[in-house]
């Protein structure tokens, strides 16, 4: 397809959209023309044959590109069927809700009169609104999360664009890895505790995080005991990941560590989807490691699946056989074509967005009919049909630390190669970025070092 601007260069305010509508696998092109003329947003769009035309003007306080975007989707919505969040773009819908729910209005209404969100979408947002206002409204000034980043798999996955490394190739690194690791933890204790902060939240995120050995899994939670103040902790997370790295040694040293929530991640139940996108674990494997998981005494599991994956045609037959497990939380995510994995590289077979939608839908059913809520949810580029991934959960078992990195409710510091932190400050957001790659990360402590005092100093800072 072909993009042509005229009076401005505002690409990014409408490329989210066009994808969502045009995607580049359907055999089809579209020209679409954007311009402005003072506060007049116009566009027209050529798509096969047909021509539409669409305007918006800029409203007082508002930003152009939202013109750009509303007249963008008044032209869409004559040629092809509305995407089911409607006008909205971006990552974060439920901030949408948020301010309307500030507002005193019916989310769900406001959503579909303002932005032709469809009723099942608008109706997720306000559910995951009133998550995190409530989140929100126990969090106190000096709250924080803690993200721990353990940047390696066993192997990596078809779908996947994240930096990571295999773990069989990198033994040694692993080992080098968490000993900086141990260090950057016990320089962001010092740091936590000159500034008086509170952590309510650990995530352990990667990556594989099951893939530590017991032993070094033990010395990074006996450090984490030794420099934070965890009696204040709301939740404790390891996100163990793909099931064939759970171990019952690993999951005993998770509990006897303060872990509270563990995450086991099958993705999709079938083996010939399994084997499509790179997994070196079976079905049977991931039930094996959920029982492991409830022996080991744990009573808040998550688990995730992908929807639209290569060669799923049962997506729904996965999602029962979890239900039948009765985890506390569960995870629905619709799969994107990033442009640094294997399903965009060898341009892979996915799900089409109509079959997407019939996953998705039938699986909202499923998981309201057995009693959870949605809780958060977020939008990624590149997926088909511009769904969502929504995090579903028992009442009161919801992942604060989810709600917390989502909706920008508090501080979050990240340690380890890979990660962001975001520091937030009422409506100011600042983000520290850490070395990419566990070799970078091994080598520059300095970047380390550099992080955790402009993190210091941004809450030394006065009027902040």
């Amino acid at each position: 397809m072909t993009l042509t601007l005229i009076g401005h260069n505002r690409k990014f305010a409408v490329e989210q959209a066009v994808l969502n509508y045009f995607p580049k696998r359907d055999g089809g092109s579209a020209v679409v023309r954007l311009s402005e003329s003072g506060r007049l947003a116009s566009a027209m769009i050529e798509y096969n044959g047909k021509t539409a035309r669409g305007r918006a003007w800029t409203q007082p306080g508002s930003s152009p590109d939202n013109a750009l975007r509303f007249a963008f989707y008044r032209a869409a919505k004559q040629i092809v069927t509305p995407p089911p969040w409607g006008a909205l773009t971006g990552v974060r819908p439920v901030k949408k809700a948020l301010e309307i729910r500030g507002g005193g209005h019916n989310v769900a209404a406001e959503l579909s009169r303002r932005y032709d969100v469809s009723p099942a979408r608008a109706k997720m947002a306000a559910d995951c609104a009133e998550s995190a206002a409530s989140l929100r409204e126990r969090l106190k000034p000096g709250d924080f999360a803690l993200y721990i980043g353990i940047p390696f798999c066993p192997t990596r996955c078809a779908y996947c664009s994240f930096v990571s490394s295999a773990v069989q190739k990198e033994r040694r690194l692993t080992r080098e890895y968490l000993d900086t690791l141990r260090e950057e933890i016990e320089l962001a204790g010092e740091t936590v505790r000159e500034l008086g902060l509170r952590l309510r939240s650990i995530y352990w995120g990667g990556g594989t995080p099951a893939i530590l050995e017991p032993d070094g899994l033990s010395l990074l939670l006996c450090k984490l005991r030794e420099v934070f103040a965890l009696d204040g902790l709301w939740e404790h997370t390891f996100e163990a990941g793909r099931p064939d790295a759970v171990t019952a040694e690993k999951l005993q040293a998770a509990r006897e560590g303060g872990v509270t929530r563990i995450s086991v991640n099958p993705q999709a139940l079938h083996q010939n989807v399994l084997d499509a996108i790179g997994r070196k674990h079976t079905p049977e494997q991931f039930f094996e490691a959920f029982e492991l998981a409830r022996k080991a005494g744990f009573s808040n599991i998550n688990t995730d699946l992908i929807a639209g994956l290569p060669g799923d045609s049962r997506f729904l037959d996965s999602l029962e056989n979890i239900l039948a497990l009765c985890p506390e939380n569960i995870t629905v995510h619709t799969l994107a074509k990033k442009r640094g994995s294997r399903v965009a590289q060898e341009n892979m077979q996915v799900g089409s967005a109509p079959a997407v939608a019939e996953m998705l839908d039938g699986a909202n059913g499923l998981l309201q009919n057995a009693g959870y809520n949605p809780y958060y949810l977020y939008r990624q580029k590149f997926t088909e049909g511009g769904f969502e991934n929504t995090g579903w959960s028992k009442p009161g078992y919801e992942c604060l630390y989810n709600l917390c990195m989502m909706e920008e409710l508090c501080t979050v510091l990240s340690l380890g190669a890979g990660g962001v932190t975001k520091w937030v400050g009422g409506s100011r957001i600042e983000r520290l970025f850490h070395c990419k790659y566990p070799l970078e990360y091994i080598q520059r402590r300095d970047i380390m070092k550099d992080n955790l005092s402009a993190f210091a100093e941004l809450y030394r800072r006065p009027n902040r």
